[in-house]
């Protein structure tokens, strides 16, 4: 049997740390054009073992009528010791994500506290949620008739949240100080908003620039560019960068925040990541370079809020700028540990995201497999809003800041949510 989809018709440099990287262009199959379950199963198992970063450690040989899908087919082949990442999703979810910003959903975020509690972490404007006015800090009490501790309890809250199409009705009781009101929304096409937050904070003798970044799509950059003039004008000469909630995203984004961060004003001069491939494709490992930005920020250090959920790219953000900078300092907790990123492969109309390569900073340092850790430990607290000088994140950069050290503070022990995977963890939000 012939695996379908092989032929790389198109390549263009640029992409995604956690997703995207090479976007290949594939036929839609072989031969007659079948998209049996059989050949989709081959296909993925060919493309492995010649791309996959740790290809050395599937087998070479596998009966393709063992597995239903050929999403089961890369969990089985996939090596779990160090890749929780690779997936397969629909191009067309694919595309809408990384290229328009959408996805479908309700368009918000949430945690479950160690005290079994569940608090909205943040919303997108355009958004089902939105809509309805949740917003940051709310407490959920039940969903659609079941109370939190019953959902809890059932560890359901992936079920709920995902059941359904456009339209899928849900209902939720959420309480607030002002008391308790019922919300109803319809799931439907959500537009992400990846800037968050963004203000210009004046502290004694520093001018602070603070940007709650979400995520690194090729919509962002049309959101990061105003934030940056207005950096830029008020002359900051700090900047807390806040990715604790960043599941990742494009590197060709995530090296443009950087390259607004660090100033740069010749061309492909200063490395922002090599990317490294299997032994048997050294020929594709590639260097990003710093771009001239014309609001980027004269800065030589800088603060990042992260948690274990800034992974990818926004780990990416972090390894790349320490080697130029005089210091980068980590305020929060451990991030979740993601060096290596993903190119697509299109067939039959899925996108295969499959680990293929490494990225190293221009010192050599990657493998940060078990995350970044914090260099000052804080935790994250809904009940306050981003801005709110009392957010304890926001409160112990600020404080690093103005003080040269870090606020005595216990260990983060950060709340828990369904672990959001493939293109939700880019959106992070349901």
């Amino acid at each position: 049997m012939t695996a379908i989809c092989e032929q790389r018709i198109h390549r263009t440099r640029g992409g995604l740390l956690f997703c995207l990287i090479l976007l290949l262009g594939a036929c839609s199959g072989s031969g007659g054009g079948s998209c049996d379950t059989a050949q989709q199963n081959e296909t993925v198992h060919q493309e492995l073992l010649e791309n996959y970063y740790w290809y050395d450690r599937i087998p070479s040989n596998i009966n393709y009528n063992r597995f239903g899908s050929a999403q089961a087919t890369l969990n089985y082949l996939r090596y779990a010791t160090l890749d929780r990442f690779s997936y397969i999703t629909s191009q067309n979810a694919f595309d809408n994500l990384f290229n328009n910003g959408t996805y479908v959903g309700y368009g918000f975020a949430f945690v479950v506290e160690p005290d079994g509690s569940v608090g909205i972490r943040f919303v997108y404007n355009q958004s089902p949620a939105a809509a309805t006015g949740l917003v940051r800090g709310d407490e959920v009490l039940s969903v659609n008739g079941q109370s939190v501790a019953t959902i809890n309890a059932a560890n359901s809250w992936d079920s709920i949240f995902s059941a359904g199409g456009i339209g899928t009705s849900l209902s939720m009781l959420i309480g607030r100080a002002s008391g308790d009101v019922s919300l109803n929304m319809n799931k439907g096409v959500v537009t992400i908003n990846t800037v968050l937050h963004s203000e210009v904070i004046v502290s004694g003798p520093n001018t602070i620039g603070y940007l709650v970044f979400n995520s690194f799509l090729n919509t962002s950059l049309a959101e990061l560019d105003p934030v940056f003039t207005q950096f830029r004008a008020a002359n900051v000469n700090q900047l807390i960068l806040d990715l604790r909630y960043n599941g990742g995203g494009s590197i060709n984004v995530a090296r443009d925040l950087a390259s607004y961060i660090k100033e740069t004003t010749v061309p492909d001069n200063d490395l922002y990541v090599q990317l490294r491939y299997n032994d048997k494709n050294q020929s594709e490992n590639f260097n990003y370079y710093f771009k001239p930005e014309t609001n980027s920020l004269n800065l030589n250090e800088l603060t990042v809020v992260t948690t274990n959920l800034t992974c990818s790219a926004s780990e990416q953000v972090v390894s790349a700028l320490r080697p130029h900078f005089t210091r980068v300092t980590t305020v929060g907790s451990t991030s979740c540990g993601k060096p290596v990123g993903q190119r697509a492969f299109n067939f039959c109309d899925s996108t295969m995201l499959a680990v293929n390569f490494g990225g190293f900073n221009a010192s050599g340092q990657g493998n940060y497999f078990s995350g970044i850790p914090a260099d000052c430990n804080a935790t994250d607290d809904v009940a306050y809003a981003f801005g709110d000088p009392a957010e304890p994140m926001l409160s112990a950069a600020r404080f690093f800041i103005d003080n040269d050290n870090c606020q005595i503070a216990p260990k983060s022990q950060p709340g828990s949510t369904t672990e959001l995977q493939g293109l939700q963890a880019i959106a992070g939000a349901v």
